[in-house]
C-alpha cells in the first residue's frame, strides 16, 4: 500500500513479503513506562528517534500509517497492526542503540486532567503548540521538530479545550473493559478510547498521520500494553472480527504476517517490565 516513492528507502530494512529483514534482539526487551526511565534511558530514546528522522526512516514510518489508515481502524486489524507498526518502529530503534526500546504513556494515570501530566511537560514531551506560531510545539524534547508527511510543518499540537484536554477513559474504566471476554468488543473500545487520546491532544495526532507526532508511539505503546493484559486473561479468547472479517488467519495490511503471528510478544521479542494497573 505503499506509494512507488517510499519503496527505495523501505527496501533498506524490509523483505519483499512486508517482514522485516533483520533478526529481533537476542532476548526480550523490556518496555518501560515514560516516567520509570532513567535519564540516561530517555536521552537515548530521543537520539534514536531523531536520528530516524535524519535518516529518512522516520517519515516511511509515518507513511506507511497514513497509507494503511483506512485498511487498520475500525476493523478486526486495529490492534494486531498496530502491534506490528510498532514493533517496526522499535526494531528501527535498535538498528540505532540495540538497548532503546519503545517506553508507553499509562494515558488513563492522567485522565482526569491530561494536559498536566508529566509526560507532556518539557522534561519529556512537551506540551501545547503556540497559538502565534502555527501551533508549533516549541519545548520539550522534540521541539521544533518538522513534521514531514504528506508535506514539511512545524510539529503542532492543539489542546481539544483551548488550554486543557479534554477528560478521557480512567482507570476504572479501563480495569472493566479488561474484563470484557470478546476480541471485537475490546479492540472496537480500545481504539475509541486511543482516538480519544489522540484528538484530545490534537494538532498532528488528530490527523490520519499521527505519528506524524513523537508522542504517537507511546499512546500505541500503552494501547498493546493493554491488549497484552486483556489476552494474559482472557487466554483461550480467539481473535475474531466481523469487522474486517479479521480472523487469526488473516494477513495484515502491507506486512503480511498473519494475526496469529503477532500475538506472542516475546517470540516478537519485547516484553513490558510491569504489569497494569500501576500506582503512580
Amino acid at each position: 500500500m505503499l506509494a512507488s516513492a517510499m519503496w527505495g528507502t523501505a527496501a533498506l530494512v524490509l523483505g519483499a513479503g512486508g517482514t522485516a529483514a533483520y533478526a529481533a534482539p537476542a532476548g526480550p526487551q523490556a518496555r518501560r513506562r515514560v516516567g520509570d526511565l532513567t535519564k540516561e534511558q530517555w536521552a537515548a530514546f530521543v537520539r534514536a528517534v531523531r536520528a530516524l528522522k535524519v535518516r529518512g526512516t522516520y517519515d516511511v514510518l509515518v507513511r506507511t500509517y497514513a497509507d494503511g489508515f483506512a485498511a487498520t481502524h475500525a476493523n478486526g486489524f486495529f490492534l494486531p497492526w498496530q502491534r506490528r507498526h510498532l514493533l517496526h518502529f522499535e526494531r528501527e530503534l535498535q538498528r540505532v542503540d540495540p538497548a532503546v526500546s519503545v517506553p508507553y504513556w499509562d494515558w488513563p494515570l492522567d485522565g482526569r486532567a491530561p494536559e498536566r501530566s508529566a509526560v507532556l511537560s518539557k522534561a519529556f514531551f512537551g506540551g501545547n503548540g503556540t497559538a502565534g506560531r502555527d501551533q508549533a510545539v516549541l519545548d520539550g524534547a522534540f521541539a521544533g521538530w518538522t513534521a514531514g508527511v504528506p508535506r514539511a510543518h512545524p510539529l503542532r499540537r492543539s489542546y481539544a479545550d483551548g488550554d486543557r484536554i479534554p477528560s478521557w477513559a480512567t482507570p476504572e474504566l479501563v480495569a472493566n473493559m479488561l474484563r470484557t471476554p470478546d476480541f471485537q468488543t475490546f479492540n472496537m473500545q480500545l481504539e475509541i478510547h486511543i482516538g480519544a487520546v489522540l484528538m484530545g491532544v490534537g494538532g498532528d495526532l488528530a490527523q490520519t498521520t499521527a505519528p506524524n507526532d513523537p508522542l504517537y508511539w507511546v499512546i500505541a505503546c500503552f494501547g498493546d500494553l493493554l491488549w497484552q493484559m486483556w489476552r494474559s486473561r482472557h487466554p483461550g479468547a480467539p481473535v475474531r472480527s466481523a469487522y474486517g472479517n479479521v480472523t487469526e488467519q488473516s494477513r495484515l495490511p502491507r506486512y503480511g504476517d498473519t494475526v496469529a503471528g503477532v500475538l506472542d510478544i516475546e517470540k516478537l521479542g519485547y516484553r513490558y517490565a510491569e504489569a497494569w494497573p500501576r500506582p503512580r
